[in-house]
């Protein structure tokens, strides 16, 4: 039981058996144990109490109470850890002539590592996490199943999606997946490096020296981290948002469609890609985005992507 001896655990045990119970009582069912003790240490943390009266009996805290007890018990202990971290680490800082590069820079060479440490960069994030996304993924399409676990808590997640990405089979269903639980994203024609910022904390850029993309770097708050957040903030500030309307029949009021549909060309897709995503006919595809860039006079998809941005249409 958290944050109790086995002898104490069992001594509670005893007494929600036989409550109200004296001292012999409980000795009597416990053989061998140091009963007084246990009985001490449980008066103590609140989860027994003494009943008026001779001989002194004993009766069991409510088994709800008397684990919300322990438990804040324990947060208090594991915050007085942090606390105490904390100071340790000013301590440190403090001893060092210089800062070490070693404390700003961790090298991670394995893929077990890098998915590890990701992990871990996302769920120490209290307040958001930035990420710049481009190929090659690790396992697959590069899902993020802790994205869809803490968006629901309230930790913000802002994404800046490589167009080259969103082309890969099945990746666009998996970013309007994340864009409906809450995240905000966007696409650039070309993401500089792959990227997760936790609170402008810490950061994990991907080496890339490999096709398996298995090597990254995690760096700590230094003027390095504060390049990093200013890079992805420069091209945040730069890229489309994706938008991901309510699919609608091909005879509904083009106006409807715009959002989606010039999210849809940001993020490069063909004409054949959009039909399926709207449930066009391809051909209805195609005179509709030959319209809307028409409309916007723009010469590409991502200049059409460009215009509505700057327009306010996105």
């Amino acid at each position: 039981m958290l944050g109790l001896t086995p002898e104490q655990q069992d001594v509670y045990l005893a007494l929600l058996d036989c409550a109200p119970a004296t001292t012999a009582e409980i000795r009597g069912r416990l053989a061998g144990m140091r009963v007084t003790a246990s009985l001490t240490a449980l008066e103590a943390k609140g989860l027994i109490s003494r009943l008026p009266g001779r001989p002194v009996r004993y009766q069991p805290a409510r088994p709800d109470m008397a684990m919300e007890v322990l438990v804040r018990s324990q947060e208090q202990a594991l915050q007085q850890v942090r606390v105490l971290a904390a100071g340790l680490m000013e301590r440190f800082r403090a001893g060092q002539s210089a800062v070490s590069p070693t404390e700003i820079v961790e090298v991670v060479t394995t893929r077990e590592a890098t998915v590890q440490r990701l992990a871990q960069l996302q769920r120490s994030a209290r307040q958001q996490v930035s990420a710049f996304d481009r190929p090659p993924y690790i396992g697959g399409l590069g899902t993020n199943d802790i994205e869809s676990e803490l968006l629901p808590t309230g930790v913000r997640y802002r994404c800046v999606y490589d167009r080259s990405g969103l082309g890969m089979p099945g990746r666009l269903a998996a970013v309007r997946d994340l864009v409906k639980s809450g995240e905000q994203a966007r696409v650039a024609a070309g993401v500089p490096v792959k990227m997760f910022l936790a609170d402008d904390r810490i950061g994990l850029i991907s080496l890339e020296r490999s096709p398996t993309s298995d090597s990254a770097l995690i760096i700590h708050q230094s003027s390095l981290l504060d390049t990093l957040i200013a890079l992805f903030e420069e091209v945040w500030a730069d890229a489309v948002p994706i938008s991901f309307g309510t699919q609608g029949a091909p005879d509904a009021p083009r106006k409807a469609h715009h959002s989606t549909l010039l999210g849809l060309l940001a993020a490069g897709l063909t004409d054949e890609a959009i039909a399926r995503h709207m449930g066009w006919h391809p051909r209805t595809a195609q005179r509709r985005v030959r319209d809307l860039m028409a409309e916007l006079g723009a010469q590409t998809r991502f200049q059409a992507g460009l215009q509505a941005a700057r327009r306010g249409w996105l």
